[in-house]
Order: C-alpha cells, then sequence, then structure tokens
C-alpha cells in the first residue's frame, strides 16, 4: 500500500475513541452477533499495537502477511500494523509462492509460508474464543493469548501511516443527517478508504454482508455498502 498523508494511526484511534460506545463494528460471522464500539475496537488496535511493537519488534516497512479468512480480528491486525509504518498483504488461502515475510498471522501455524516467517502468529479467527485452540509449534505464539496482556494505554510513538488514505467525503458531516453506517464484504480490508471514512465521521460497518438479512440490515440502520 502507498502511505498516506491523509491518515494516521493516531487520528484512527481518536475517531474510535470519539464515538464512545456507538457501534463502530458489528459482526455476524458466526454463531451469534458480535458488536464493537468505538472505545472497544480503539482497545483492540491498542493492544495490538503494543504487542506488535514490544513483543514482536516490528518495524517501518517491515512486511506482515495475514494468513487468514476474513475477520474482525485479521481488521484489528492490519489496522495496527498500519499504524505502526508495515506493509501489509492478504495472500489467498494457498501462498506458497509469497515473498518471505517479517510476520506470519495465520490459523496454519504448521504451513511453510509460516515456517519462512521471523515471527508467527497463531490466531484462530472466532471472536470469543481466548486462545488457539491447537498445537503450537514451537516459538509460535498465541495473539490472542499474548495481546490481552498489552496495555490499554497507547505507549508507541507511531510513524507515518502506511495504509489506505480515507475516502473522501461526499457530504459535509456536520450538516448531514444520516451517520454513515456501511455493510461491507468480508472483514472490509478490500474497503479500507470507506472504513475510514465512516469511522471518521462517528460512524461504523457491518460485516459480512453475505451474513447479513435484508432485516439485519435495516435493524443495524445501514447507510450504504462499503
Amino acid at each position: 500500500m502507498t502511505p498516506s498523508t491523509a491518515a494516521s494511526g493516531h487520528a484512527l484511534l481518536e475517531a474510535l475513541e470519539r464515538s464512545g460506545p456507538r457501534p463502530a463494528l458489528a459482526w455476524y460471522g458466526e454463531a451469534a452477533r458480535i458488536e464493537l464500539s468505538g472505545h472497544v475496537l480503539a482497545n483492540w488496535v491498542i493492544k495490538a499495537i503494543g504487542h506488535l511493537h514490544d513483543e514482536v519488534g516490528l518495524e517501518e516497512g517491515d512486511l506482515v502477511v495475514l494468513d487468514l479468512p476474513p475477520h474482525w480480528k485479521r481488521l484489528v491486525l492490519a489496522l495496527a500494523a498500519w499504524s505502526l509504518g508495515a506493509e501489509v498483504v492478504v495472500p489467498p488461502r494457498d501462498p506458497a509462492e509469497a515473498e518471505d515475510p517479517r510476520v506470519v498471522v495465520t490459523d496454519r501455524p504448521d504451513s511453510d509460508l509460516a515456517a519462512r516467517a521471523d515471527e508467527v502468529l497463531a490466531l484462530r479467527p472466532v471472536s470469543l474464543a481466548p486462545r488457539f485452540d491447537g498445537e503450537l509449534p514451537a516459538l509460535v505464539r498465541d495473539w490472542v493469548l499474548e495481546v490481552r496482556g498489552s496495555s490499554d494505554r497507547l505507549a508507541v510513538t507511531l510513524p507515518a501511516w502506511s495504509g489506505p488514505a480515507p475516502a473522501a467525503s461526499t457530504a459535509n458531516t456536520e450538516d448531514s443527517a444520516e451517520t454513515p453506517r456501511l455493510l461491507v464484504e468480508g472483514d472490509g480490508l478490500e474497503a479500507v478508504p470507506a472504513l475510514l471514512h465512516a469511522w471518521s465521521a462517528g460512524g461504523g460497518i457491518v460485516a459480512p454482508a453475505a451474513s447479513v438479512s435484508d432485516r439485519q440490515a435495516a435493524d443495524e440502520g445501514v447507510t450504504g455498502r462499503g
């Protein structure tokens, strides 16, 4: 991704915190609906930033491969990595020819790709999973277990944001009566500019679109698609 001067990790976290208890993300990907307020989503991103910086040693320009199916935890990790200036790649499910990465986050910690990474974070994309439920190879980190121990306060000086820029506004947010609430495919990683704009305007996202009925979309107050 080309670095953007129109976005920053600080701006993202401030926007999420401003929305406070309002829903920033509603996830329909598993057995039950999961809702993350702006404060809670910001907290997850802050913890992920702290873990990637302090425990993994992620630096600007490092390659992070998210070898995971779409999930809100995958989105959190992408936002955290971009906040630290890293390059984020989401490979196909057969990433055998991917460039050797600095960090791989995966639900397949015994894969060939994981074996080529400097650091491997194991993650089962299940919302309420307290830890990875499989056997971990030597030196592989259990991301959910470890990240919960990270600080709730941002203690990292963030470099330039390395992710996509927010989408341009099509209306004056202060004058608009409609707060954006977007229905997005997957976890929204294919529509990050729209997500950043929605959060900056005090809105949120609903995902994944394939699991959300028309009735549920209406109940969520969806205003458009991302």
